[in-house]
């Protein structure tokens, strides 16, 4: 059987030093793919745009700079401010930087946690059902 966990958070995609937009995340989280998140990003109703990234990235981000290349996670703190976690996105031809709770993000990641713990996901991945799927050309 598999377990999910979904939440969709408020965020916010910068557009500048003092400028952003609310976006809406829709997090995904399942246990047959333990090491993944789906994030679908949600604007006036529609999906703009669904990234999927290890669920390791965000759970070091929230104390620390996480992850190279496509995606990158970071904490921020400000002196008169609830704790944020940024999340940076690149393709290879813009970048986009969003900022969400911390707080709302790691209710959500224990979420996650209580149905793989990390460092535990290899237990639940079917590695003869991936690799069967991979060599017949299904992924």
């Amino acid at each position: 059987m598999v377990s999910t966990a979904k939440r969709t958070l408020e965020m916010q995609l910068l557009l500048g030093p003092d400028e952003a937009v609310p976006v809406a995340g829709r997090f995904g989280y399942r246990s047959d793919r333990p090491y993944e998140v789906e994030v679908a990003f949600i604007s006036r109703g529609h999906t703009v745009a669904t990234w999927l990234f290890a669920r390791d990235l965000l759970l070091a981000g929230l104390s620390v700079e996480a992850g190279k290349g496509d995606v990158r996670v970071w904490p921020v703190r400000r002196p008169d401010a609830a704790r944020r976690v940024h999340i940076e996105l690149a393709t290879d031809d813009s970048v986009c930087e969003l900022s969400v709770g911390a707080t709302e993000l790691t209710a959500w990641l224990e979420q996650t946690a209580a149905i793989v713990a990390p460092g535990e996901e290899g237990r639940y991945l079917d590695m003869d059902t991936h690799l069967a799927r991979l060599l017949a050309g299904k992924c």
